[in-house]
């Protein structure tokens, strides 16, 4: 077993290495990397639970999406969010229903595919939509957040009715979706607040970060023991730890959190791709349920047929909302056709629809084989394959005719951000600086350091002063710049000779480590901090 893990880890490297190399579509590259290795000879089988492609997997990417998400950025779209989170869904997966019906699918084969397919991916949305605007972006992720709780319903609702063989009635679907949605919130917000209470005195940067781990996976058993939405608990959850984490957090675990999470869901965003890459040569070759042709036939219908159904929704929402409400403040608010392509064309299918199909159980509970299931899986990421592949080319080209004809009142200052950070460091340095004698005095510092402090602390107020806020780089001067690099090479060349005293005998390696966390230390105070994606 312990060879498989080696390949895994080496094609994963692999193929992310050739992407970020090559400017290619990174989950492609992890599909086809997968494939290639399900060929590789003698190599035990890898094969994943779907419970823990659901239960784990699922509720550690959306918490960590909602902990990084702009609350009030939802908050100025929250309606348009919710319509796309929740009836959209809905729309698109009944879409793809019917028309896999009418080309030779059984309904509820159709079905599952429709509810796999219906919730857009917000690492795929992160990673590829470069040149979206803040604030489309921030739709986008905030609603690919929400349909993945409505996708669930739908999916649970079809799993019933495709291996169970029930009936669903118009009140059960509702009252399912009212308790899952109303279940899934009510479980977010409570137990985001006792765990905000319980985690408020861990102050170990280790033991808070294993405490982050803990609160997806407690959240979302919770929430699916009584029946409701684990993943809409989950981000509920994620956005209210994020107003309140920054309160109680330790710095130590602030710290830490953001490579650990960013590696772990890189990891197991990577490793989904990589795995349904793996999976669907055997699945391509024991089709057992279906024709190889029919299927990618099917594949390629239901792929239009779930793009066409998502631009005919939002057009259709549009029409209705400008002729419902005529208020001067929904007019300021309208998007033109180019700006609704966009945000189209960036409704990508990713990991999210990929986890749901793979959580499929492999059998009924009489024991029998869940009917369809290569066929939902096989179809699922065929789709998922041709919304990056297809949407990846041409989002570039309608975020380009956008820009050439912005929406009037759509049009974002790109340093706006920029503006506001500076600000917000401004305004909270001169707070500060004006209880300065009033904090010297409560911490019972000497007059002599006290001076020194402040002079420090007057050198950096005036640095943020000076910078430039038209500036994205936020550099004043060629001179600044030359200054930075030549301090950043200073640190390096330091770090080199700490090295060399080390292969000399000079320190040990356990003074080495200290001495490169202070060297890092430096330079990412100079370079900014670490790219995690």
């Amino acid at each position: 077993m312990v060879e498989i893990l080696i390949i895994i880890l080496i094609a994963l490297i692999l193929s992310n290495g050739l992407a970020a190399r090559f400017r290619l579509v990174g989950p492609i590259v992890l599909i086809v990397v997968g494939s290639i290795v399900s060929f590789i000879p003698h190599l035990p089988r890898v094969e994943v639970e779907s419970e823990i492609i659901l239960s784990v997997f699922l509720p550690l990417l959306l918490y960590w999406e909602a902990l990084n998400i702009s609350l009030r950025g939802i908050k100025r779209a929250l309606r348009g969010i919710v319509i796309s989170g929740t009836l959209m869904v809905v729309f698109v997966a009944v879409s793809v229903g019917l028309v896999g019906q009418w080309i030779g699918f059984t309904l509820g084969t159709a079905l599952l595919i429709g509810a796999a397919v219906g919730p857009t991916d917000a690492t795929a949305v992160s990673a590829l939509g470069r040149g979206i605007s803040r604030g489309q972006m921030v739709v986008l992720r905030a609603e690919s957040l929400i349909n993945d709780g409505t996708a669930l319903v739908v999916f649970a609702l079809a799993l019933e009715y495709a291996g169970e063989h029930q009936q669903i009635t118009a009140s059960h679907a509702i009252v399912t979706f009212l308790i899952s949605f109303v279940g899934g919130a009510a479980i977010g917000l409570v137990g985001g607040w006792i765990i905000a209470r319980v985690g408020a005195p861990i102050q170990n940067a280790m033991l808070g970060n294993l405490f982050r781990i803990l609160t997806p996976l407690l959240i979302f058993f919770l929430a699916e023991l009584i029946e409701a939405s684990g993943v809409l608990a989950v981000v509920v959850c994620g956005l209210y730890m994020a107003q309140v984490g920054p309160r109680f957090q330790s710095t130590g675990s602030r710290y830490l959190a953001r490579p650990f999470w960013g590696i772990t869901t890189y990891i197991l965003n990577s490793f989904l791709f990589f795995y349904v890459g793996y999976l669907l040569p055997t699945i391509a070759r024991g089709l057992s349920s279906d024709t190889l042709t029919h299927a990618v036939w099917g594949t390629v219908v239901l792929y239009f047929t779930m793009l066409l159904a998502r631009m005919a929704f939002m057009e259709i929402t549009i029409r209705g909302i400008r002729l419902l409400d005529r208020r001067p403040q929904q007019k300021k608010r309208r998007t033109t056709f180019r700006s609704r392509l966009v945000s189209d064309l960036a409704g990508f299918r990713g990991g999210i629809s990929l986890a749901v199909a793979l959580s499929i159980p492999i059998t009924l509970a009489d024991g029998e084989a869940f009917p369809f299931r290569d066929v939902i899986i096989f179809v699922t990421s065929g789709i998922v394959i041709l919304s990056l592949v297809v949407q990846g080319a041409l989002l570039p080209l309608a975020v380009q005719a956008l820009e050439r004809a912005p929406a009037p009142n759509y049009a974002e200052d790109p340093e706006a951000e920029d503006r506001e950070v500076r600000a917000a460091m401004i305004d909270s340095m001169r707070d500060v600086y004006k209880d300065f004698d009033q904090i010297v005095v409560r911490h019972n510092v000497s007059p002599t350091a006290a001076e020194k402090v402040k002079a420090g602390w007057e050198k950096q107020r005036d640095r943020w002063l000076k910078m430039d806020p038209d500036n994205r780089e936020e550099k004043v001067s060629q001179a600044k710049e030359e200054m930075k690099e030549l301090q950043l090479a200073l640190v390096r060349e330091r770090r080199q000779h700490m090295i060399r005293y080390r292969d000399e005998g000079k320190i040990d390696d356990e003074a080495l480590i200290r001495l490169l966390d202070i060297t890092d230390m430096d330079e990412i105070r100079l370079t900014g901090p670490v790219e995690m994606e």
